[in-house]
């Protein structure tokens, strides 16, 4: 664990959540923030690959912008399989919880973001109370939820195709009948936090059908859910355009923006 102060920015730096190399987090805070919001932010890569170091110009840009933002990595597959990718999300929402205040944050004002894959695990441990209770937490801290070009809010036997079953098995099991029991759709209720679903309407790979079919779920259930689907944007992409909309769908105070210089 190291930590750098860049003007109006203190980063700390692989700060260990758990017991495994993987299981670890980096911490983007506005210098002086005060009772900021919380984001954690959780990395794609399809279960199997991705860090945070490659999503550090987001956390330092959301961190900018008046957020204390923790960017998470977790075991990966193989040879992690579900559900130890989620447990791990699970246990840094817990930590990141449970430390806020040493970063200036609010833990009452949590978000959990991710993207890709990520936004499928941070999803689960949104709608799923099994994780955060297991954490010793109630699964409403999570205030809000923003998925960015998600993958897996569906993973009904549809899924089951030999384009797909080998991409997915490493992950979920060779049993495609229980992929279900691992959707976010599957967990949707009314409880579930208010969401921003982003993804790109030029995104090959991941197409929004599933973010748009998880939209309406959630909306079904009277959720408060925002679906954008942004022309011309890919996969990646996407990222970068997302940022607007988060800051519009987070509402940061204006002290906070203050807080951040």
């Amino acid at each position: 664990m190291h930590e750098r102060n860049d003007v109006g920015l203190r980063t700390t730096l692989d700060v260990p959540y758990g017991p495994d190399p993987l299981q670890c987090l980096d911490v983007y805070a506005p210098d002086g923030a005060h009772r900021a919001p919380f984001i954690l932010f959780v990395h794609g890569g399809g279960w199997a690959v991705g860090d945070k170091a490659q999503y550090a110009a987001v956390g330092a840009s959301l961190a900018r912008a008046g957020f204390v933002v923790a960017i998470v990595n977790y075991r990966l597959s193989p040879p992690a399989q579900h559900p130890a990718h989620t447990e791990d999300v699970a246990r840094a929402v817990a930590w990141c919880y449970r430390q806020a205040s040493c970063y200036g944050a609010d833990p009452e004002r949590f978000c959990a973001i991710g993207h890709s894959s990520g936004a499928h695990l941070a999803a689960l441990v949104a709608l799923d109370p099994s994780y955060l209770t297991a954490e010793g937490l109630d699964s409403s801290l999570i205030r809000r939820f923003v998925g960015i070009a998600g993958v897996g809010y569906d993973l009904s036997e549809s899924y089951a195709s030999p384009l797909i079953t080998p991409f997915l098995e490493p992950v979920f099991g060779t049993d495609s009948t229980r992929w279900a029991l691992a959707a976010p759709l599957r967990h949707v209720t009314s409880a579930a936090p208010a969401s921003l679903l982003i993804h790109g309407l030029s995104d090959t790979v991941a197409p929004p059908a599933s973010t748009q079919v998880f939209a309406t779920s959630l909306q079904e259930a009277g959720v408060p859910a925002k679906l954008a689907l942004l022309p011309g944007e890919n996969h990646l992409s996407v990222m970068f355009a997302a940022e607007p909309l988060i800051l519009d769908f987070l509402e940061v105070t204006e002290p906070a923006r203050a807080n951040a210089g």
